[in-house]
């Protein structure tokens, strides 16, 4: 049984998700510093990634041509976001972004405008990568420093050597679930 608190809690209005997007394509649109730092924080997943810049940046560029990224440098159209599992409009320019994400959500997939709270339908969180264990710090868009700064955080205190933890216990787990019974024994295993 859950204890419940006597104070309400508020509720949030963006649910934390996981989304695979393991040989899926993002898409992101835009040519310069957000593009090339929302390129950044995909490329730490295996989604495919195309950048869509008809004048990309050099730093834009060079990332990448060093990171396998599909960079397409023409005008933006909606055909780039077909078959997308995510899109991100990330060009500095609100009108621009509205239309990327309108094209997105037409082709029913969901999009984030950066820093424009009011047009995503998802947030990217602060993300602390210890491949496959995740912390996703969030703030529905309200406050992406303040979790820039719990991330630091959370950061030092978790070891490097996590994931490597999580994939070992990841190997025993067909056995585990095959020897020992569900619940407590299971849970203390």
């Amino acid at each position: 049984m859950i204890a419940q608190s006597s104070v309400p809690s508020a509720k949030l209005d963006a649910f934390p998700v996981f989304m695979r997007v393991e040989g899926r394509l993002v898409v992101i649109v835009g040519d310069s510093d957000e593009a090339l730092a929302k390129a950044r924080l995909i490329a730490q997943s295996s989604a495919a990634i195309r950048i869509v810049a008809a004048d990309p940046a050099p730093a834009l560029e060079r990332w990448a041509a060093a990171s396998d990224a599909e960079l397409l440098r023409e005008a933006f159209s909606p055909v780039h976001v077909e078959a997308a599992a995510l899109v991100f409009a990330a060009s500095g320019d609100a009108a621009f972004d509205a239309r990327v994400v309108a094209a997105a959500r037409h082709a029913g997939i969901p999009a984030n405008a950066v820093d424009r709270p009011e047009l995503c339908d998802f947030f990217t969180p602060a993300l602390v990568n210890r491949a496959p264990v995740a912390v996703a710090v969030g703030t529905e868009g309200a406050g992406p420093v303040l979790a820039q700064m719990i991330r630091a955080r959370i950061d030092r205190i978790l070891p490097p050597s996590l994931g490597r933890l999580a994939s070992l216990a990841a190997a025993f787990r067909e056995a585990a679930e095959r020897l020992l019974p569900r619940g407590a024994p299971r849970r203390a295993f």
